[in-house]
């Protein structure tokens, strides 16, 4: 075969054949003006998929080198103007596969009168994709870099800004351009940078990177908040220290959600008062700092005025009276309402260097410190009681508030935490014992009975759980048959170490902290339930009396829990008699006659118990749904000896006979009274005369031996 580029000189055609055939790179030669296929190599074979054979008479439009013979003059023309080799990046289509990318170099070739033009192509197809690749991973970066949540950004060894993510920006309130013209200490206040060089020194120089540390940082608006940051160094390409990068995070939220927890925990969240955790980290640190001060001053105080120095701290133990009422009659949300009235008021009245918290239900404490004299803490006392003294309004109610304060005194009561709060509180009880509405002083003649009070009152509160309450029943005696006709039940305290306690000692107390209602729900469960095992073993007993408590009665659920203790008992509600006060009665309220209606429709036979005592008014009688009047022991103890006594006796029962009610004569003790009563027209007695309060196995008994 003939060299195809035997017409071309210099060349040999042994030497061009060499060359051009086996050469790896696409090779081309087509006529100048046509593009007609002179001669390919057998690269361009391999590459592009056609045949020499194939090519003859094709031009370069024909297999998709060129599409469009304007750009293919244009490539002319720039040849013909700068007379060498010119290159452009083209696509172009394989026969059997898809276009790809080349780098076409083009040359023009003069052989006598005719010219050629002579094309190599560079498949840049692999390139192009890994740039692409490389851009998209670039993109991909870059997309991160500025979506993340913490801010990036790098300075020089100088600590200018050289770069930064979004997110730092952001949280700045700069502009890229803007923060390009800062450094890091710009950004930063000043009593911050010893700490960032220290950092940059020590640990970046050790190990290339530092701890996490806690900073601020100031924005735009120069506002400051906190960050977190973590710096590392950076190397350029060559190795070489080039500044350092930071990783930065916002920490603003983190610490408000902290703060929020921390105020949780040491507040109360009610009253937004400090609890008496905060409570006793304040009064552990005033009394240091009071002790610091006592023994730096010491040498200082003249002998013999140590007991006329001001106290260093006060403690003043309030406790609102009569709270637990508020939340039985009222309900909690006007209990919660009163109690945020009472802090906001006291908060107001002390002054800024003062400390108040809830202690816990409706007690405060207030702390006091130095100079504190006991005029002053006496103020201040006298300043909170007076916060009471006019009614307080919460949900267009009127309600009457009063408060006791015990007031304890460093160093004198006390000085450690226990004892200041302790001695307070002891105090505090004095109040309560001597009329409340009123302060008073720790002292050691508080003592003993304050002691003892606190302590049964501690023991009472734990006394149901216990199963430490028990009942005695005191038979009711007919006056015309002497027989039992029912019985009244009697609470008692069966103290673990004191033994029997009767009423009179621990039901005040329980009065007193808000606990009655659970020992009368208790009572009348338990009532009902031995007269129902009574009834069940046929013991002629009519009636069971059940004391019902100013709480119980005033509670919106009283005559629920009565029909559930009856069927829960199967009790017929004509045995079951509730005794209750002149004064609750006479508080005709809407409540009180809903209550009165709801437990005349059970069935339930209503009793006044000690009858002539409280209002004494006849005309509310007939109103009233009650079938019994209880004759006052007052009364009846001085028949016999006292002729008014006799005289108001014989009225109630006359009273009582024009009003179709029963009367029940209470405390009888001796023969001539039982006479009186029954000449009088009483129909039923009880008291020592019969029998004493008596457990319910005795009562069994007394039948048991007729």
């Amino acid at each position: 075969m003939s060299s195809p580029l035997a017409f071309i000189p210099p060349f040999s055609p042994a030497h061009c054949s060499a060359i051009f055939y086996d050469c790896p790179i696409p090779f081309i030669i087509t006529t100048l003006e046509e593009g007609r296929f002179v001669e390919v190599n057998a690269a361009f074979e391999r590459t592009f998929g056609w045949k020499r054979e194939e090519l003859r008479e094709k031009t370069s439009f024909d297999v998709g080198i060129w599409t469009n013979r304007e750009e293919r003059s244009v490539l002319l023309n720039r040849i013909a103007l700068e007379g060498n080799m010119y290159s452009a990046a083209v696509i172009v289509a394989c026969r059997d596969d898809a276009p790809r990318h080349y780098r076409m170099f083009a040359m023009r070739l003069d052989c006598g009168a005719v010219s050629y033009l002579f094309t190599a192509f560079n498949d840049i197809q692999g390139q192009l994709d890994a740039e692409k690749d490389a851009q998209s991973n670039r993109n991909r970066f870059l997309h991160l870099y500025n979506t993340m949540l913490d801010g990036y950004a790098r300075v020089d060894t100088n600590r200018h800004f050289l770069e930064c993510n979004r997110s730092f920006r952001e949280m700045l309130g700069y502009t890229e351009e803007e923060l390009l013209q800062l450094t890091a200490s710009d950004i930063t206040p000043a009593e911050w940078h010893a700490l960032d060089i220290r950092i940059e020194l020590e640990q970046l120089a050790h190990r290339g990177y530092s701890d996490i540390y806690e900073k601020e940082h100031i924005r735009k608006d120069g506002s400051i908040f906190p960050v977190e940051l973590q710096l590392y160094r950076s190397i350029d390409t060559n190795g070489n220290f080039d500044g350092f990068w930071g990783v930065v995070r916002d920490i603003s939220e983190r610490k408000r959600q902290q703060a929020s927890i921390d105020y949780l925990a040491y507040h109360d969240p009610l009253t937004q008062l400090p609890n008496r955790i905060l409570l006793l980290e304040k009064l552990e640190h005033t009394l240091k700092r009071a002790k610091r001060l006592a023994n730096e001053h010491a040498p200082e105080m003249p002998p013999g005025e140590a007991d006329h120095q001001a106290s260093q701290v006060a403690l003043l133990f309030v406790d609102l009276d009569h709270f637990k009422n508020v939340n039985d009659t009222m309900g909690h949300p006007v209990g919660d309402t009163l109690l945020q009235i009472a802090a906001s008021k006291m908060s107001h009245l002390l002054r800024e260097s003062d400390f108040l918290a809830r202690a816990g239900g409706d007690e405060f404490i207030i702390l006091l410190e130095a100079p504190i004299t006991t005029a002053s803490a006496a103020g201040v006392a006298n300043r909170v009681l007076a916060l009471f003294a006019a009614p307080i309004m919460v949900q267009d109610q009127e309600i009457y508030m009063s408060a006791s304060i015990g007031i304890s005194l460093f160093p004198k009561d006390g000085d450690d935490s226990e004892s200041m709060i302790k001695h307070a509180d002891l105090a505090m009880f004095k109040a309560k014992d001597e009329g409340r509405s009123t302060f008073r002083f720790y002292g050691a003649e508080l003592g003993a009975g304050i002691l003892e009070r606190m302590t049964l009152e501690h023991a009472l509160r734990g006394a149901l759980q216990r199963n430490e309450l028990i009942l005695y029943y005191q038979p009711q005696i007919s006056l015309a048959s002497g027989q039992i006709v029912g019985v009244e039940a009697l609470v008692r305290w069966r103290h673990p170490e004191r033994g029997i306690i009767p009423p009179g000692h621990f039901i005040p107390i329980a009065e007193d902290i808000g606990i009655i209602s659970d020992i009368g729900g208790w009572v009348l469960q338990e009532a009902c339930r031995q007269m129902a095992e009574w009834r069940d073993e046929s013991l002629p007993i009519l009636s069971m009396s059940v004391n019902i408590s100013a709480q119980q009665f005033e509670r919106s659920n009283l005559v629920a829990i009565v029909q559930e203790q009856l069927e829960k008992h199967r009790l017929p509600p004509h045995m079951l008699e509730l005794e209750v006060t002149e004064s609750i009665l006479m508080h005709k309220t809407e409540h009180t006659l809903s209550a009165l209606g709801g437990l005349k429709k059970l069935g339930v036979r209503l009793a006044i118990d000690d009858f002539g005592t409280g209002y004494s008014s006849l005309g509310y009688l007939k109103s009233l749904p009650v079938q019994r009047l209880k004759i006052d022991y007052s009364f009846v103890r001085d028949i016999g000896h006292d002729s008014n006594d006799e005289a108001i006796t014989r009225a109630v029962i006359a009273l009582s006979t024009n009003l179709s009610l029963e009367t029940v004569a209470e405390g009888v003790e001796r023969e001539e009274q039982e006479k009186f009563l029954r000449d009088a027209g009483c129909q039923i007695a009880q008291g020592f005369r019969y029998a004493h309060p008596l457990p319910a196995t005795e009562i069994r008994a007394m039948f048991d031996e007729k």
